[in-house]
This record gives structure tokens, sequence and C-alpha cells, in this order.
């Protein structure tokens, strides 16, 4: 078999066996690009490659695979144990198909043979872990390869895993305790003391699960189905009392108060005594920053908030000043120092100087809010009512607002208000959840709906994300799974597709910020983090395959040194951020493209088909602006508005925007 490193620079070599995107991506295109196919490599978790695959004319997919994972194998990289090749036509959104495949080399089975594991990248994990070594270096590129020389016939399996979706998360000793931090947190208006949440199903684990669910009215229909039976509502809704903090969008008052806010379409309300239905279903603090807190105006907040603080429910967004209403929740739970913090609309009855209301959503003080506590506390949640109703996908302003509330520091964002479900994103290692739509809604008369809840589990600094599937009946939540469950999952991963960075479920985050790398890079860089790592799992997620022939031998050294890698906007795998380290590279050589020549014939491959089986949950999204392909594409979704026809006469004054900056704007009619 002919020398690799005799027709290549050992640069290119190097880099690519030690895991280099981009000296990947250049070295499967060169056998690619003449045949009208262009590859890039994106991601990687334990050692498995993610390689995004556009054609101008439909190629054999067999064909196409194994030649991708012929130069992946002849690489004979102990670092490389597979890939995952995702493939459409240039400048189209739909995935045409998928693959999986695992690669034996000597190099690799040798480490396994030997015992040699690398350092575990997330300790939540079970079995092996690979700390995948990812390289930003800019490639110094040769001449190419004229032809390469292939004799080897591939035989391949997959096998299901399910290690995330079944395994628990194992435990450790807890490392803080209620006696080693101050009892107070001083907040921007004033200093408050911590909760402290002892009532957890099991003390010993130090694990924190937190669950969230969307807008729950306990009035109108909701009333006229469960009557006084208050377990009825989550009767079938066991995790959320087996979470330690659960929380809820309440938007009604709990109130007998009769002072109705005039101009309001609706006003609800439900009697004090269904606090009960909260406290039987395990809810532990509730957002009050919603447009429904002010229904029967400040009595009927009032007497919301005694009723609150009797059953022993906390409560976020809304107060009888303004200072109350800013008053953010910190709850303490297996030494874990949690903030919850919730906003609405400044132009609706927001809170003041002895004046009852709700938070006011303005940016000045949300960024004092967190500012204020962010080293005392460990994790941050904020709370947005926000967006129009009904809206599949959240405006711009949302998401720009929820970056900002991520830059100050904030851990998650969970919004309200849309009714329905919309998309999630990873903004900086940080999960956003843009609408969780209804969960026990009586507001309308529509009883029977799909949902879903987000579950956040914390370990010391990592944090794991995921979406549970929920079907409503008769205003009755139940955790489906199976096809049913399926359905929900898959909705949600297809209207995060807008998103730069989609959030799959279930991915594990490790949140520790490199606060020098993070100022060097600006608000606006790509997430700096200290052995960031991202992954996420589900079935089919790990296949195998069985040994090959051996390729040429790999180096008896590899360079140690990585760099950061900005985020794949799709399905994020596993990255490893190691210490920042720039390596020199030639400008020239830096904008060059490879050299390629027409491949030799296909007589090298084996008519033996791959055994194969996709296990990429969800599809990645279209390349983001910023990135280079060879072939022509249309630009991505954007959240800009595009493709409309001016009238002269009409337009459309839109007021959403007032919710951040208090000004009017006014757009075309799309036709």
């Amino acid at each position: 078999m002919t020398s690799l490193d005799s027709v290549w620079q050992p640069s290119v070599i190097d880099l690519a066996r030690a895991g280099n995107f981009r000296a990947l991506t250049y070295w499967i295109n060169t056998y690619l690009l003449p045949q009208g196919i262009h590859a890039r490599v994106e991601n990687a978790q334990a050692g498995c490659l993610q390689i995004f695959v556009e054609f101008r004319q439909a190629v054999d997919k067999q064909r196409t695979v194994q030649s991708i994972c012929h130069q992946i194998w002849k690489l004979n990289s102990d670092e490389i144990d597979g890939v995952r090749i995702v493939a459409r036509c240039a400048g189209q959104p739909d995935i045409l198909w998928k693959e999986s495949v695992r690669i034996v080399t000597p190099a690799n089975q040798q480490r396994r043979v030997q015992g040699v594991s690398r350092k575990p990248a997330i300790g939540w994990l079970p079995g092996e872990k690979i700390n995948f070594k990812v390289l930003r270096a800019l490639l110094v590129v040769g001449t190419a390869v004229a032809s390469f020389t292939f004799g080897c016939w591939f035989g391949y399996r997959a096998i299901l895993n399910n290690k995330i979706a079944s395994t628990p998360i194992p435990t450790e000793a807890v490392t803080l305790s209620q006696q080693t931090r101050p009892k107070e947190v001083r907040a921007a208006l004033e200093t408050i003391p911590v909760k402290y949440h002892n009532q957890v199903t099991d003390p010993t684990d130090p694990i924190v699960t937190l669950m969230f669910a969307g807008d729950v009215t306990l009035s109108d229909s909701f009333a006229d189905v469960a009557g006084n039976d208050y377990k009825w509502a989550f009767a079938q809704m066991d995790l959320y009392r087996q979470v330690d903090v659960a929380m809820v969008n309440l938007e009604n008052p709990l109130t007998r108060s009769e002072t109705i806010r005039p101009g309001k379409e609706f006003n609800f309300k439900a009697d004090p005594e269904s606090v009960q239905v909260l406290t039987e279903g395990g809810v532990d603090i509730v957002n009050l920053a919603n447009n429904h807190t002010m229904d029967y105006e400040a009595p009927g907040l009032e007497e919301t908030l005694q009723t609150l603080d009797g059953a022993g429910i906390r409560y976020v967004g809304a107060g009888r000043d303004i200072k109350e209403a800013r008053r953010p929740e910190i709850i303490e739970v297996k030494g874990q120092r949690i903030a919850y913090l919730g906003y609405y609309d400044p132009e609706s009855h927001a809170a003041a100087e002895q004046v009852a209301g709700t938070n006011p959503l303005l940016e000045a003080q949300i960024a004092e809010d967190i500012s204020a506590i962010r080293n005392q506390v460990d994790w941050i949640i904020v709370n947005y009512h926000w967006g129009a109703e009904l809206a599949d996908y959240p405006a711009d302003w949302q998401r720009q607002l929820a970056h900002f509330t991520i830059d100050q520091g904030a851990d998650v964002v969970v919004g309200h208000h849309p009714h329905v479900l919309q998309g999630a994103e990873i903004y900086k290692g940080r999960p956003i959840a843009y609408s969780l739509g209804n969960f026990i809604f009586g507001g309308n008369s529509r009883s029977d709906y799909d949902t879903a809840v987000l579950k956040v589990s914390l370990k010391g600094q990592k944090m794991k994300v995921e979406f549970l599937p929920v079907e409503v009946r008769q205003y009755q939540p139940t955790v489906v799974k199976n096809e049913r469950g399926d359905e929900i999952l898959n909705y949600i991963e297809e209207i995060s597709h807008i998103f730069e960075r989609p959030m799959t479920s279930p991915m594990i985050l490790n949140t520790r910020r490199t606060e020098s790398i993070a100022a060097a890079e600006g608000a606006n860089s790509a997430p700096a983090l200290e052995n960031a790592q991202f992954t996420t799992g589900g079935e089919n997620s790990a296949p195998a395959l069985v040994k090959t022939p051996n390729p040429s031998p790999a180096p008896a050294q590899k360079s140690n040194s990585s760099i950061k890698v900005p985020v794949f906007p799709g399905d994020i795998i596993l990255r490893n951020y190691a210490k920042e380290l720039e390596v020199p590279q030639n400008e020239e050589q830096l904008e060059a493209s490879p050299e390629t020549e027409p491949a030799a014939k296909d007589e090298f491959i084996n008519t033996q088909p791959f055994i194969t089986q996709p296990f990429i949950p969800n599809l990645p999204s279209p390349p983001s602006e910023n990135q280079q392909s060879q072939l022509p594409a249309i630009p991505p979704p954007s959240f800009n508005l595009s493709n409309w026809k001016q009238k002269e006469a009409e337009t459309l004054t839109l007021a959403a925007e007032q919710m951040r900056r208090r000004k009017t704007i006014q757009l075309p009619v799309f036709a």
C-alpha cells in the first residue's frame, strides 16, 4: 500500500490523525470532490466523527459511505472510532439519508486491548469515555494525491445503545453544605434569605433535578372538568412529585376578589382552595410574571401571594411593589444554590414603588438582577412571559433577549405565553426553551393536546437537559413514550432546526466558564468554556463494526496541542475545549484549496454491502452563513423578515418590540 507520509505533508496527516476537523475535511474531499461531492467534518462524540455531505446530483449511498469510511480507515488513528454521515442535495434543507458506522483500525483496537483509556469526558456517562481531541488548526495544505490504491473489503454491523436514556447518573458526595455558605444573598435591591429545600425524594443523591412546565390555569373549563378533585390534574404525573424542585407558570390569581381589571378580553381567577392542585402535584415554585396575574388588580394579587405563602409554594415575577416583584427566589437543595427570576412586559401592569404588579422586562434591570447574585449562587433560572400567542417560532427580539440573558450569566432561560411548543437552542453552553406551551390550561375549552416539560439535572458544574413528551387529556397530563412520545420529541427537534445550535434531547453540558477566555472573546463569540462538553444520546447511539485489514502504521507521537473550535450548528455531540494555543500557519496556505485529480475507478469496492443503522436522533440544520462550502447553497433559515411584497399603502403596526425598546415599529404586510 502506498505510504501516506510519502505523498502528503506530515502536518496534514498528523492533524487528521489527531482529529483536526479541517484536516479531515481536506483529506476526505481529495476523493469526493472529483465526483461532485463535498464533505465537511463538523463534530465528534466519543471518537465518532459527524460528517455532513452535499452533492448536486443524487449519489450512490453505499458507495459514498464506503469511500468515506475507507479514507478515515487509512489514517489508522487511535482517536477516531467511527463516523456519522448526513447527506443532502446542495442548497436544499431536507436530509436525504444518514448512516452511522464504527471503524476498527489496528491503532484503536490496540488501545482497547491494552486497556489504554482516554480521560473521561463526562463523569455521568457509564462505560468507556473518550477525550476526543478537537483542534482548530489552520491547515498547511500540500500537493494533492493523484490516486489511491484500494484493495480491502469492509464488513460492518450496527448495535443499539441506550446509555443515556436508560442509565441513571452516578452519584458522589455533596461537597457543599448549608453550614459552609452564607444564609443570605445580596440581591440588586435587598438582602434576601436562602430557602433550604430539604423535602426531596433521595437526600443521599447529590444530583439535583428540576422540572419546568408551561401555562397553568385552574379556572373556567378546568374547574368544570375537575371540580373539587384537587388530585385530578397531576394524577398521572408522578414525575412532578419525584423531582427535587418543580415549577409551572401560574396564569390565574388565586382569589375571591371581584375587582376585575377593566379592558381585558379574558380575566381568569381560581378559588384559593385550588392551590391544593399545585401542592398535590408537587409544585414547589410558580412564575407570576404573566398577563393574567393582575386580572383582579392588587387585591387579587395580595390574596394570591398570601395563599401561596400559606401553602409553602414559592413565587417569582410579581409583588406588592417593585422590590418584591424583582426579588429572586434563592433555593438551596442538596448543596446546590439555585436562583429563580421572572419577567413580563414593562408596558402591562408593571410594579413600581408602592404599586403592585409584575416584574418589568427591562434589559438594564435584568442585567443588574443577574449580576448582583451571580457569584453567590450556583445556577440562575430566568423565566420570560413573552412572544406572540400561537406562534410556532420566537421573534428576533426574543432570541436577542435570551442571548443577552445568557451573556449576563443566566444558566437556563424558560419561556411561556404562546400556548404552543416552540423550539429550544443551546447558546454558549446554556439551554433556552422559548415556549413550553400549555400544561394544564383551563382558560379555554380545549382539554386535549400535546406538550412537553423540561427536565434539568444538576451535578457539580454539569447540567443534563431533556424534554419529556406529555399528552394532555381532559386537562390531565401524562408523560408518554414509544411512538407518541417520539412524535412529540421529533416535532420539537424539527422546529428547533432554525437555530444555529438546536438543543437535542437528552444533552449533557459542562457549564464551567473560563472567565479570561470569555472576556477576550466578547459577548458575541462562541462559548468560552473550560473543558466544555456537549453530549446527546438516545437509541441507536453507538454503532460497531468488525475488524478490517491493517492500514499504514500510526505515527509514534502526536501533538498534544489543541484549540477551541466553534460549535456546529446542528446535532451537538461531544467537544473538549482544551487550553488555548495558537498554531502558526502560512496565510497564503490558509486560503488554499486542495488540488484534486480524478480518482481511480471503483474496482476496490466490494459487492458486500455495509450493515449499518442510522443512530442520529435528529437532523442537523443547514450551514450558517459564515460557513464556507464548495457547492452553491441556499442561505439557511433566518429570523429576519424576507420574501415579502411591498404594498404602498398597507402597513401593519406591531408593538411586540415595545417589550424591550418601548418603540413601535412598522413592517410591511406579507402578501
